[in-house]
């Protein structure tokens, strides 16, 4: 395990549904209104059994 994976951004996973530390933006989604932006986020397990790609390294 990398150091990114054991501390973070501790939050829920948008795939298993659970807290964990971590987590890592994998899709964003604009709100329409407002400053605050949403998306979906993984822990590094739910990344690796599903092949996800962090948003910050996707060409």
């Amino acid at each position: 395990m990398t150091a990114q994976a054991t501390t973070g951004r501790r939050g829920l996973c948008s795939w298993c549904g659970r807290f964990a530390t971590g987590i890592e933006l994998i899709q964003a989604e604009d709100a329409g209104s407002g400053p605050a932006m949403r998306g979906l986020y993984a822990c590094g397990p739910c990344r690796e059994v599903h092949r996800l790609v962090p948003l910050a390294d996707q060409p």
